[in-house]
């Protein structure tokens, strides 16, 4: 499903869906509105065989169409085969844009999204851009709130700049030519698990490539109640350390000696922090999530291989459930 193509698009912007066809619609409706930006093209990955977005992308494509600014090129493509890297890579290979915009489904960005993450790519020249986000957790959730609205967001202080440390996939900016090369740019090792995107980064430091913050490019996420529980933080903290260890194991050059040291850094730090954790519980310190977090992220480094590895999206998310067919997803 495509929409009129117009001028060649300057940016494709992918948002990968699996089983939140309202998210879809949200994150698709706030690209559509924005202000600014260079010509740019949406591509609407549905990462599920009975097409379960079909629908929402429908509406969409009209309103692509339809757009007071003239039409906006929309596609819609289904990737059967479950994994968030599938799903990615299905849609890189549909780009046309000389940059690839990244948002998830449980996004909605600000319009001046893209323009300020163009903007910040012109003044900082890096191969790939991370913009802030701002998580939204539902209203008297009974959790620490103030944790998780800081766990799911992405906040760093300071102006627009070049950085170190690079983010997820979800609100970056990327070179398409530069940083996504091959048939399949994001490893299907990951497909279960995540981390897909840690991997690339790996390969982008040692093409000698940089990473820019965007301060002014923002997007927000809605957590939905079943993702802000201590549940759901014991099983990402545990899939996060997995990353961490697993990323030095499942790249094309592995490094036996990287993988060995994360596993001894988890070690180190779950040892750490489980009396940390233990003393926190007892005394009702705000700070408890915080160490919980960390210690079950070190607990992950060192248990990231076969039985023990959680699995959060694709057909993992399937046989255990974790779908949610009313716009959520675990």
């Amino acid at each position: 499903m495509t929409g009129k193509e117009t001028t060649a698009p300057v940016i494709s912007v992918i948002i990968p869906t699996f089983h939140r066809p309202n998210g879809a619609l949200n994150a698709v409706g706030s690209v559509l509105a924005q202000i600014g930006a260079p010509p740019f093209e949406i591509i609407l990955v549905d990462n599920d065989a009975e097409k379960s977005a079909e629908p929402a992308a429908k509406v969409l494509s009209e309103a692509a169409n339809q757009h007071k600014s003239g039409p906006v090129p929309f596609t819609y493509a289904v990737e059967p085969a479950a994994g968030v890297a599938n799903a990615r890579n299905t849609a890189v290979a549909l780009a046309c844009g000389t940059f690839i915009a990244f948002l998830d489904d449980d996004e909605v960005a600000t319009p001046d999204w893209l323009a300020n993450l163009m903007k910040a790519q012109a003044e900082t020249g890096a191969e790939v851009v991370f913009g802030p986000i701002e998580a939204r957790v539902p209203a008297n959730h009974r959790v620490p709130s103030d944790y998780f609205k800081a766990f799911f967001s992405r906040l760093l202080n300071g102006p627009t700049r070049l950085i170190e440390i690079p983010y997820g996939c979800g609100n970056c900016l990327l070179h398409r030519d530069k940083v996504l090369s091959g048939t399949q740019p994001f490893n299907p090792k990951a497909n279960e698990t995540g981390g897909e995107d840690d991997i690339l980064w790996r390969e982008v430091v040692s093409k000698g490539y940089r990473f820019g913050w965007a301060a002014d490019a923002w997007v927000y996420e809605d957590v939905p109640p079943h993702r802000a529980t201590w549940h759901y933080l014991t099983q990402r903290a545990f899939a996060f350390g997995h990353n961490a260890t697993g990323q030095w194991y499942n790249r094309a050059d592995r490094n036996y000696l990287r993988m060995v040291l994360a596993m001894a850094k988890g070690v180190v730090q779950a040892v750490i922090l489980a009396p940390l954790v233990a003393l926190l519980w007892l005394t009702g310190h705000a700070k408890l999530a915080w160490a919980y977090d960390k210690m079950w992220r070190g607990i992950g480094k060192v248990f990231w291989f076969g039985p023990f590895r959680v699995g959060f999206y694709g057909a993992a998310a399937r046989r255990k459930g974790l779908v949610q067919t009313h716009n959520n997803q675990a």
